[in-house]
């Protein structure tokens, strides 16, 4: 597979599935990926698409604070 830059939402989008989809199979993080988010993925996953928007392209669409969620 041939690698090239993330340039658009799309790419992002690609990015983020394939990362989480490979998460919530793994036999060691994917139960508790899946315990803490549930049936909220669609959610989630929007979320992070704008958060990583945001961050590579300079798009300004995420309106979260990242950390709290995660200090639990």
């Amino acid at each position: 597979m041939e690698k090239r830059d993330i340039e658009t939402l799309d790419d992002i989008k690609q990015l983020v599935n394939t990362f989480y989809g490979k998460v919530r199979q793994d036999e060691l993080i994917g139960p508790i990926f899946n315990e803490k988010i549930q049936d909220r993925w669609p959610v989630h996953l929007e979320k992070m698409y704008t958060f990583w928007q945001t961050i590579l392209l300079d798009e300004y669409t995420y309106q979260g604070r990242p950390f709290p969620p995660h200090a639990q």
